[in-house]
């Protein structure tokens, strides 16, 4: 009879029991959801580093502004002009060359190099020179004996020959192209100049001037080389324009 009533009540326990598990199954739901709260003191600490950073760059830009106004601006109406020495390299490249470089010289116009190339795989050192007109526009001046078609080919990257034209008592050879860089038009003009002793040197005017500035500067090449100048140094030896 005891064991009875025991085992009785033994189920009603079990019951009782799993009453109280879905309550806990829900306490525990009830706690994952709770969200942490910050003191605001915490919340200073945690955006003070985006705080201190932005302070940093506004000051950075605050003494950059001053820096920047003050530095000198470039003045283009008169821009910067390379200065070249161009008695001292004309006479040396002549030494250099055996026979007088052109070293023509045109008002309003300025060179912005000016040297000799003596060591060349092919074995035809030159003379070369660039020039700015009073346009702004650019010409280069290349200059070289006993040269040869391929040579010259190279040297004006195989433009096509246009025509002929006659200037300062020179048959000058005409040749164009585009320019794959920038597309703009490269005009060549290529002569056999004469100089004072009856010989003559390869002269090649290349460049994006127009072609009144290319008559110009061949005109003026031709004077030159009919009586030059600048064949003497007129200082002291200085090779930093010959290679």
């Amino acid at each position: 009879m005891e064991n009875s009533q025991n085992h009785a009540h033994t189920p009603a326990e079990s019951d009782g029991q799993n009453a109280h598990a879905p309550k806990a199954h829900a306490d525990a739901s009830t706690d994952s959801s709770v969200v942490p709260q910050i003191t605001q003191k915490q919340a200073k600490r945690i955006n003070a580093p985006a705080r201190n950073m932005i302070i940093s760059m506004l000051a950075m830009v605050a003494i950059l502004i001053p820096v920047l106004w003050l530095m000198p601006q470039p003045d283009k109406n008169h821009p910067y002009r390379p200065q070249v020495n161009l008695s001292q390299v004309a006479a040396e490249s002549t030494q250099q060359a055996g026979f007088p470089v052109a070293a023509p010289q045109l008002e309003s116009w300025h060179y912005n190099y000016a040297r000799w190339t003596g060591n060349t795989p092919d074995n035809i050192p030159y003379f070369k020179s660039g020039q700015v007109t009073s346009k702004n526009h650019f010409i280069e001046l290349i200059q070289a004996k006993d040269t040869n078609p391929t040579w010259v080919a190279q040297q004006v990257d195989k433009a096509p020959k246009q025509g002929t034209e006659s200037i300062g008592g020179v048959e000058w050879e005409v040749r164009s192209a585009t320019s794959k860089k920038n597309n703009e038009k490269v005009y060549s003009y290529v002569a056999q100049v004469p100089h004072g002793n009856g010989e003559t040197t390869t002269v090649i005017l290349t460049g994006t001037a127009d072609p009144a500035e290319f008559a110009q500067l061949a005109d003026a090449t031709v004077a030159y080389m009919k009586a030059p100048t600048m064949t003497t140094s007129p200082g002291a030896s200085n090779t930093s324009n010959i290679s």
